[in-house]
């Protein structure tokens, strides 16, 4: 899944609206059907770490990398070497939820001069706009993780989250190779036609021990205006010829009050399209009313993200959730129209196999209830999580190449690495994959003609699932193989 990079797209807008030259390289956008073969049989798509340096401008002061998820910190650390060796004299500077999460390792084990923690826009600009006029003080900006004097990191408080969204200039798309996503119909969703990436709001209130985002983006969710946003959805459809947009949100669905109006505006303002909420959706606020108008306003495909169904893991891992409550969302959606995906983690500290028999239990019930598709992914402890301290102080975790790769195993079952006491890295990938054949022959016991749309959907080039995409992606790999080989 390849999807256009949202985030240094906001930062790109921001320096460029302050006044600012910006060049911006996609190093997978830019080559998405080229495939290099890296580290621990690793494949890395889009351009070589060479390539990418190359396309530098050799005038470049200022020199921005990010790195979003931990395990791809080594690539990312080499990549930052390669650039300091041809531009010594250059400001590097690095940011995404990694940076965040492991600041003093991220600025200690790399040639990083700082690291931005957090929110990056305004930071961003305060910093390339002292260094433009020469008035760095590293000390006095807030928001960063620097190298000192001696190569030791030191970290200024933390910027105060931005209230107001609307007032962040629009991403830069125009100077990335957007329309290498769209003609292909990549994206955080399913393909549905040529994808724009949207962020309705920034920030989720809940605190789930496993996951990192709580320290990227703290507890305060902050939505935007509802009718800015349709003017942003405007643009994109004129501009880019837009046809579905994917929701890049932690929750969305946060205020039912919001998506509500969100839904009642693209009515009154007779606007025609499609849009996914692929991130975990939170159960509370998806009922009948909002479930039936999600669909009418073009909404296709969201998914859910309960990790358990097993009421003692949801405690540990303060979900705030229950099983009863996410099967009558799921109903509600279904009875809509809409494509729904499910999401379930086993191998949390602590787990039982009772647990996980439980978690079958719901998986099962998911499956009758009109889920389309399941992921079952292995817990990982992801840096900035709450499960990441508690793990690294008590049993220890070398931070190094081998346990950041270890971290793709949340989602490659041939990889999985078990993190609990009570099951072996073998016993967990087997539990994982059992818990996926009990929800599939669930749901197409009940439905039994699915599989046979499934395929035909694929036949046709057309997708409403997750289940097709993946099927998709894989011929489509396949087809390149060939092709390269």
């Amino acid at each position: 899944m390849f999807t256009p990079p949202l985030g240094l797209a906001y930062v790109a807008g921001t320096l460029r609206e302050g006044g600012h030259d910006v060049s911006f390289i996609d190093g997978v956008g830019e080559a998405l059907d080229t495939r290099h073969t890296v580290k621990n049989d690793c494949f890395l798509y889009g351009l070589s770490l060479e390539d990418i340096v190359k396309r530098i401008p050799s005038d470049t002061q200022v020199i921005g990398v990010a790195c979003g998820f931990s395990f791809e910190w080594p690539t990312c650390r080499d990549l930052i070497g390669d650039i300091r060796e041809k531009f010594p004299e250059a400001l590097l500077i690095g940011g995404g939820e990694h940076v965040t999460a492991m600041p003093v390792q991220s600025i200690e084990e790399s040639e990083l001069d700082l690291g931005v923690l957090g929110e990056g826009e305004e930071t961003a600009l305060e910093v390339v706009n002292a260094f433009a006029t020469g008035t760095m003080d590293k000390t006095l900006i807030e928001g960063i993780v620097y190298k000192d004097s001696n190569g030791k990191a030191e970290s200024n408080p933390r910027r105060a989250r931005k209230r107001d969204l609307d007032n962040i200039p629009v991403p830069a798309w125009d100077i990335t190779p957007i329309e290498n996503y769209l003609e292909r119909g990549f994206g955080f969703g399913v393909d549905r036609g040529r994808s724009m990436p949207l962020m309705a709001s920034r920030g989720c209130p809940y605190q789930c021990t496993f996951c990192s985002n709580p320290l990227m983006w703290t507890t305060r969710w902050i939505a935007r205006d509802p009718d800015l946003l349709l003017d942003e959805i405007v643009a994109y459809q004129e501009q880019y010829k837009a046809v579905n947009f994917d929701f890049y949100d932690l929750t969305a669905i946060v205020k039912k009050s919001w998506i509500v109006d969100f839904c009642h505006k693209i009515e009154k303002r007779g606007l025609t399209f499609t849009w996914q909420l692929p991130s975990g959706t939170r159960s509370e606020a998806i009922d009948d009313e909002v479930a039936g108008l999600l669909f009418k306003s073009g909404c296709r495909n969201l998914s859910y993200s309960p990790e358990s169904g097993s009421p003692g893991v949801l405690a540990r891992i303060k979900k705030k959730i229950t099983a009863d409550s996410v099967i009558e969302s799921i109903s509600s959606s279904f009875a809509q129209g809409m494509n729904v995906k499910c999401n379930i983690i086993f191998g949390f500290p602590g787990e039982t196999l009772k647990e996980v028999v439980e978690s079958y239990r719901f998986i099962i019930r998911m499956g009758f209830a009109g889920a389309y598709d399941i992921s079952v992914w292995a817990f990982s402890p992801y840096p900035g999580s709450e499960l990441f301290e508690q793990i690294r102080d008590e049993k220890g975790i070398v931070l190094d190449d081998k346990y950041y790769d270890s971290l793709r195993s949340y989602a490659d079952a041939s990889r999985t690495v078990s993190y609990s006491k009570n099951f072996s890295d073998k016993k967990l990938k087997t539990l994982r994959w059992i818990g996926v054949v009990l929800f599939y022959s669930s749901a197409w016991a009940r439905r039994p003609l699915r599989p046979f749309k499934m395929v035909l959907n694929v036949l046709r080039g057309t997708q409403e699932s997750r289940s097709e995409m993946a099927l998709a992606n894989i011929l489509r790999r396949k087809k390149l193989d060939s092709s390269n080989a």
